[in-house]
């Protein structure tokens, strides 16, 4: 007969002696289990990853997507491998081959400091792929070539487990796992810019012929792979409603844009676009849709200069914030001139809200525009400079694209703000943030922006939304965004790299 959890708290008392040990300390399992069970449920509902109820009904579209994000979430964190055998099973899954050699040392290196990602690395991929077509004596073609033509960037050399040429900062980031690394050469990016078009990989691999950009239109080199007339890339809109951003992914494919090319400073006018069109297997911090550059953790992130230090941490609670979006910045993302200075992304946001009364943003300093600064100041104003903690006085706070990535993006998801996030930029921890949980996506456009900021400033659930989503959004970056998990990223991605000049020889887990 099966014993209910209440009988079983009543059979000490009913039972023969002989029995009454045995009852005991069954019931002690059941009690035991119990706790267990109500403990995990407890944890796992006021995590990060579980502050919203999977039965609420959406009523507003925003809803809609926070509902349907924090499910994506939910699953992503729920299957990731907790051992090195399930790892290289998902691995081959996934992937369809075996991983690179080393896969499981990096496997026990990452639980071993609690990275919440194992299994989804798909940027990596996804940059990696085009390169495995090519063999690996063209790709040491290609290494050497473009280390004869280029500048601005520095060869990163490993031998024997040992650095023997590297900068100080990524040598800092990955000192940890060198010895675990094999033989290799890492050219890496010194440019905000992303530098790789990379058109055609058949293209002569002898060769890697630089393009300069800077101050110039981009925007026919960064879409010339698209096709903006077939009816398939064309992105349907109802202009009839307002059009939030359902994937990032879609969001930043230029091709699925032509109206970026008069949105965005990269298009119109780079700071510093020093490009090639050949498939070099090159290391930068960003790259874009059409692009492919490997990409790897901008350190710039956790440094002290832009994470702030004990001082500057937000201590102010969301609920006691001004509900109000606040951004002040230099005028930085492209190089100024008197016919593109509107195509700049930085100014577009300025010029289209500066005077909301929900906003209060605006230029702090004029940079990259020689002869052009005092116009630019004339024309679209300058606000005193703020001590660094002002912003975590408001609710709301956007983060929007430089000449690069904005290097102030972690500060913000670590703060206890609701973060608003433009950009065209592709980056290492894309896998990892999920829009409408960690931070709220912003197109190019900015058409749906104050219709957002109005919910999440009035709405009743919405105000309620926006604490969770802020909160979230800190909680999974103090998970997995820690200057461990980029060491993490960045060996996996230098196993799959070193893997591409094996020349055919047998992959192993091991």
């Amino acid at each position: 007969m099966m014993i209910t959890p209440k009988a079983a708290f009543m059979v000490p008392y009913r039972i023969s002696k002989p029995y009454s040990l045995r009852s005991f300390l069954l019931v002690c399992l059941i009690i035991g289990l119990f706790l267990h069970i109500r403990t995990y449920l407890f944890q796992v509902l006021s995590s990060e990853a579980a502050y919203i109820s999977n039965t609420v009904t959406a009523s507003h579209p925003i809803e809609k997507l926070i509902l349907q994000n924090h499910r994506k979430h939910q699953a992503f964190v729920n299957r990731q491998s907790k051992t090195p055998e399930e790892a290289i099973k998902a691995y081959r899954k996934r992937y369809s081959r075996d991983p690179p050699p080393g896969f499981s040392k990096w496997v026990r290196y990452a639980l071993a400091h609690n990275s919440s990602v194992i299994d989804d690395y798909d940027m990596i991929e996804e940059r990696i792929s085009p390169f495995r077509s090519i063999s690996p004596f063209d790709l040491n073609r290609r290494v050497k070539a473009w280390q004869e033509a280029a500048d601005a960037f520095e060869t990163v050399r490993i031998r024997d487990g040992k650095f023997v040429d590297c900068g100080e900062q990524f040598k800092n980031s990955i000192e940890d796992i060198v010895d675990q690394l094999p033989d290799m050469d890492i050219l890496l990016n010194w440019l905000d810019e992303p530098r790789i078009v990379g058109y055609d990989h058949l293209r002569d691999s002898n060769k890697a012929t630089m393009e300069d950009f800077a101050s110039k239109d981009a925007w026919e080199i960064l879409s010339g792979k698209c096709n903006f007339s077939s009816q398939k890339n064309k992105v349907k809109r109802d202009t009839g409603k307002v059009q939030y951003v359902e994937n990032p992914a879609d969001a930043l494919d230029i091709c699925l844009h032509p109206e970026a090319r008069n949105q965005h400073g990269f298009f119109s006018s780079p700071s510093n676009f020093r490009a090639t069109r050949n498939v070099i297997p090159f290391f930068s911090t960003t790259s874009m849709s059409t692009m492919a550059d490997l990409l790897t953790p901008g350190l710039d992130y956790v440094d002290w200069h832009y994470i702030g230090d004990a001082k500057t941490v937000d201590s102010k609670n969301y609920t006691d914030k001004k509900p109000q979006m606040y951004w002040k910045g230099w005028s930085t993302g492209s190089w100024f001139t008197e016919t593109a200075w509107k195509r700049n992304h930085r100014i577009r946001f300025v010029e289209k809200f500066g005077n909301n009364s929900m906003f209060n943003i605006g230029f702090s300093r004029y940079v990259q525009c020689d002869g052009f600064c005092e116009k630019l100041q004339e024309l679209v104003g300058l606000v005193p400079i703020d001590p660094p903690t002002t912003g975590f006085e408001y609710k709301f706070a956007m983060d929007l694209d430089g000449n690069g990535y904005s290097g102030r993006y972690y500060r913000l998801l670590l703060s206890n703000c609701l973060v608003f996030k433009q950009t065209m930029f592709e980056q290492w921890h894309d896998d990892r943030l999920v829009p409408w949980v960690h931070y709220i996506p912003v197109s190019l456009g900015m058409e749906e922006l104050e219709s957002a900021l109005d919910y999440f400033a009035h709405d009743d659930k919405g105000i309620k939304y926006g604490e969770q989503i802020a909160m979230g959004g800190q909680a999974w970056a103090k998970k997995a965004l820690r200057p461990i998990d980029m060491t993490i990223y960045t060996y996996r991605l230098l196993l799959e790299y070193a893997a591409l000049f094996e020349g055919g020889a047998e992959r192993r887990a091991e």
